[in-house]
């Protein structure tokens, strides 16, 4: 994108901004998997010692606070021990149970992620839409909600969800450019209002 819409740069400053971005980008997902692990390794420790512990052990209120509290993180807020101790024994890297993986995941999205820069906020977005599919295709393979989804398949609903995803946008560059994201902004302008012809 940046050799084709950063016309107003030469050669060597747009491989300097590509180098740049690769290097973040690249950066940013190796610190977010070493984060993820760590924060994986860390929950399953922590959830093997609250499981360990019986009720009664620590006699002081805030002690006892702290622990349910810990537990309650950890464990998440439906635990059942029972299903705790069988997913605690997974191996290792692996989730002891998929609520420590969205924990993890959260952490680490607000620490990697959650810092602004073009790098991060394109790839929040372009989870976001797989995120979105990935329910929605979840719903239906649990039948949720109660309704054929065989009319919404792929192949039948994919051309009115491109048709209304470029209608929208082609409509907020025309009459509400400043709500787009100025890098699209950018390349719209690049495609849709200027003419280099001559």
């Amino acid at each position: 994108m940046t050799f084709l819409f950063r016309g107003e740069l030469s050669f060597l400053e747009k491989a300097r901004i590509v180098a740049k971005l690769a290097v973040e980008h690249a950066s940013n997902l190796a610190a977010f998997a070493g984060l993820y692990k760590l924060m994986l390794a860390t929950l399953k420790v922590l959830s093997n010692r609250t499981n360990r512990r019986s009720g009664g052990i620590h006699p002081g209120s805030f002690r006892r606070m702290g622990n349910s509290l810990l537990s309650f993180i950890v464990n998440g807020p439906f635990a059942d021990r029972r299903e705790i101790a069988l997913s605690a024994s997974r191996g290792p890297g692996l989730p002891a149970q998929s609520y420590h993986a969205f924990l993890a995941g959260a952490v680490g999205g607000y620490i990697v992620w959650g810092r602004y820069s073009s790098i991060n906020y394109q790839l929040v977005l372009y989870l976001a839409s797989r995120v979105l599919v990935g329910c929605i295709k979840l719903a239906s393979e649990k039948g949720l909600p109660p309704f054929s989804w065989k009319a919404l398949a792929f192949k039948k609903t994919y051309p009115w969800a491109a048709a209304g995803i470029w209608g929208t946008v082609m409509m907020l560059f025309e009459e509400y450019p400043e709500s787009l994201h100025p890098s699209l902004m950018r390349s719209m302008d690049e495609i849709y209002r200027f003419t280099n012809v001559g």
